[in-house]
């Protein structure tokens, strides 16, 4: 199948399940309004956790802020597109993973297309309006580059916490059992993406850099965006946000495809 029929394809189960989860729209909408609650708490959390000291790490609360709304806007993205792997051991206990096997297409994009959480333009919403506060706060001043930059970074970390989705997932082939290391993996990672790398020991800042990425989600790009420095680290390495992103991707994609060849029903 070509990848023009591919992106036909998805859009039209995408579609299919919008239109489901707009069904239930009081649920729908609170879901926004839970989402925006949650991280308006953190970004207050900073606030007061600043409101002593100032900084952070030489970062301002509206400097972290900014780096904060990347790290939302990027995991609002990820979610939406792979979120649903975490439960891909639920599939294969039930013996319903068969189902994207027997199908002439390809069983990653199958089960990637399966589910499209749009309540989670509740991020969108919340890190735009932070985007907008804070360029008029810190005065960025936003070039076509940056913006542009932006994107690819913001692309970049969605494929980065992606990836880490779909590793965890690919674990489920071999144990039949990996949401649990959600928990150890991925959202201990995701809470060190809340606060700048540089407050961290010097193994954390260089294990989020060359194992677990993360730190390319936010800090390395908004470090590049906001000109400010990332002890340890070259002045330019955010600059490699899209291709980590890119990289990292392509090898957890190749993880859960020999984890797929691997694979047995368990014939539930």
């Amino acid at each position: 199948m070509s990848i023009a029929k591919y992106f036909d394809l998805y859009f039209k189960l995408i579609s299919a399940g919008v239109r489901a989860q707009l069904q239930y729209r009081f649920a729908f909408v609170m879901r926004i309004v839970g989402l925006i609650t949650s991280y308006t708490g953190t970004a207050v959390t900073m606030w007061i956790m600043l409101y002593q000291f100032q900084e952070l790490g030489s970062w301002t609360f509206y400097e972290m802020l900014f780096l904060f709304a990347v790290a939302v806007l990027s995991w609002g993205f990820c979610i939406i597109l792979f979120f649903h792997f975490r439960g891909l051991d639920t599939y294969i206990l039930n013996g319903t993973f068969d189902r994207f096997l027997v199908r002439p297409i390809n069983p990653f994009f199958h089960f990637m297309a399966m589910k499209f959480d749009v309540a989670s333009f509740g991020q969108f919403i919340f890190s735009i309006g932070i985007f907008i506060w804070v360029s008029f706060e810190l005065q960025l001043a936003w070039t076509i580059g940056k913006s542009l930059f932006l994107l690819l970074s913001v692309i970049g970390g969605i494929l980065i916490q992606g990836g880490l989705l779909v590793m965890i997932s690919a674990l489920a082939f071999w144990t039949t059992k990996s949401e649990q290391f959600y928990w150890v993996a991925m959202y201990p990672a995701r809470n060190l993406t809340n606060y700048p790398l540089v407050i961290y020991p010097k193994v954390v800042q260089w294990f989020t850099a060359f194992v677990i990425p993360f730190g390319f989600v936010n800090y390395f790009p908004a470090a590049v965006i906001l000109e400010k420095e990332t002890p340890f680290f070259p002045e330019t390495i955010g600059y490699y946000s899209p291709l980590v992103g890119i990289v990292f991707f392509t090898i957890a994609y190749w993880v859960w495809m020999l984890g797929l060849k691997r694979y047995k029903s368990t014939g539930s």
